[in-house]
């Protein structure tokens, strides 16, 4: 997805009915990060990197389909590697970044005959279905979309952005309680080119099996989850067997006050397949006025394998710390700005690099609000 950069957004939205005579609905969006790498990056610099998206929905109770529903997500995005180029970051600076093809995003179909249970199938992002953090959203850094414990795992990363893969998920939910199960193809993306989209039975180039409960405790939501790679990786340690790539995560989320929530999140994976073998993240977001504010803080530590294979022992740092301080307002109800600042600590667990300050402008466009 390191394609042109296209400053404008191509959005738009067909011509149709009145919502309740239509089973279609068509939208766009455009998100962009304007980024400056300043104190401590070895490349001081700005970058300017975004993604659209052309989406469609299917809504089958208008034409009787009662229990069904669909949706086809187009993908294109553009800009450099900033947080490889300028920061040396492994928590990913901008959650736009990515390299990639254009492509079909997301495209599945969903069978949910009542509310209690509900079955899709399709090319999904897991990260839609799975480990979703709520308050956790509104930040620009990709550890706050998904824990990087996660997102490392696999050949070319699991079915998050950019690249989905093929996947049957299963939702059972009774109010605020939830189980979700979820059945995807290990590998995201064509086997020849990760830049590009693949379909593929899930399964096929083996599995990644993900299970997640949903609990009330008071007014807040307890998340826990574990995933599994059926197919083994070449271990960190030279010499070491094909090792298992697997993890589990918890996050505790609700609201402080009216105005204030927070979250806290907990991850762990296999160190023998995976550099990062603990993450803890977390913060809080508040409405100020017309402004929603919000500081968090991701910690990444590297495990005993990435350490030794990696890096020369004296080399080789413990753990990467992100803290990001965030506000955004809406200007419009399809206009949003979003000044951000991060502060990468110790990034790529690598002492030959800075800490390192960036300043950001976000900015989101949508059609329709």
């Amino acid at each position: 997805m390191r394609g042109s950069a296209c400053l404008a957004l191509a959005a738009f939205a067909l011509p149709a009915p009145a919502a309740a005579q239509s089973a279609f609905e068509f939208g766009a969006s455009y998100t962009a990060d304007l980024l400056t790498a300043s104190a401590g990056s070895p490349v001081h610099g700005a970058d300017f990197v975004g993604r659209a998206d052309a989406w469609a929905d299917f809504k089958g109770p208008v034409v009787g389909l009662d229990a069904l529903s669909a949706h086809l997500d187009l993908v294109a995005v553009h800009g450099p590697d900033f947080s490889g180029n300028r920061v040396g970051a492994y928590q990913t600076v901008s959650s736009l970044e990515a390299d990639a093809l254009p492509h079909v995003y997301e495209a599945w179909a969903q069978w949910k005959p009542n509310d209690f249970v509900s079955a899709k199938a399709g090319l999904i992002d897991l990260n839609a279905e799975f480990d979703i953090q709520n308050t956790g959203a509104l930040f620009v850094n990709s550890a706050f979309g998904i824990g990087p414990e996660i997102s490392q795992s696999g050949l070319s990363g699991p079915s998050i952005f950019p690249m989905t893969s093929s996947a049957f998920v299963l939702r059972l939910q009774r109010g605020r309680k939830a189980l979700a199960l979820g059945f995807f193809d290990s590998l995201a993306g064509a086997r020849h080119d990760p830049r590009r989209m693949a379909v593929r039975f899930p399964g096929t180039t083996g599995a990644l099996l993900i299970a997640e409960t949903r609990l009330p405790v008071g007014t807040w939501l307890l998340q826990a989850g574990g995933w599994h790679h059926t197919t083994r990786f070449e271990a960190l340690d030279p010499g070491a067997p094909p090792a298992l790539s697997r993890g589990a995560y918890g996050m505790l989320e609700g609201a402080v006050t009216r105005k204030l929530s927070a979250w806290i999140r907990l991850g762990v994976a296999d160190a023998r397949a995976n550099p990062v073998a603990a993450y803890l993240g977390g913060g809080a977001v508040a409405t100020v006025g017309q402004w929603r504010v919000g500081f968090a803080a991701a910690h990444a530590r590297l495990g005993a394998a990435a350490r030794r294979a990696l890096f020369a022992p004296e080399r080789a740092r413990r753990a990467e710390t992100v803290l990001e301080l965030t506000a955004q307002r809406q200007l419009a109800p399809w206009f949003n700005i979003q000044p951000d600042l991060q502060y990468v600590i110790h990034p790529g667990w690598d002492r030959g690099l800075h800490n390192t300050l960036v300043a950001g402008m976000r900015f989101s466009f949508a059609i329709p609000e």
